[in-house]
């Protein structure tokens, strides 16, 4: 897709990946099954640890998103993908996905909610497959 730029994310954006994570499971999650306190506290110290793993997605010179994709073992974890909503359903997330394909060497895994159906609609259509259901989420895999 023309027009997309990635550039490394910095410490100033931890508070918005953070807002966006938030927001996710306050939306899919099922709030009263998990320790919410707690699962909050750890996304909280897991993007301020790994914030130089993220990445900026920019259209047009406009920030629209964040992912962040690292190698765990043998295979690589697209972590967290986040497009803000006034930027979804407009090939993006796809042109994302697809150069984070291209790029690994390794399968690809991921977590994402079930009920989060757009992003499962959109995992499956670059060929992940569901791997493990864990109630509220699916993990989800590409092999390479």
């Amino acid at each position: 897709m023309n027009g997309l730029e990635f550039k490394q994310a910095q410490p100033e954006d931890v508070e918005t990946i953070f807002r966006l994570c938030k927001e996710n499971i306050d939306k899919y999650e099922d709030i009263s099954s998990i320790p919410y306190d707690e699962v909050i506290e750890w996304v909280q110290r897991k993007i301020n640890k790994c914030i130089s793993e993220y990445t900026r997605i920019y259209k047009d010179g406009a920030l629209c998103g964040y992912y962040r994709v690292h190698l765990d073992e043998n295979e690589y974890e697209l972590d967290d993908f986040y497009l803000f909503e006034e930027y979804r359903r407009q090939g993006i997330g796809s042109a994302v996905l697809e150069k984070c394909i291209k790029e690994a060497d390794k399968p690809v895994y991921l977590y994402v909610f079930k009920r989060n159906e757009g992003a499962v609609k959109l995992y499956k259509k670059f060929g992940f497959e569901v791997k493990e259901d864990l109630g509220t989420r699916y993990i989800m895999e590409k092999r390479v």
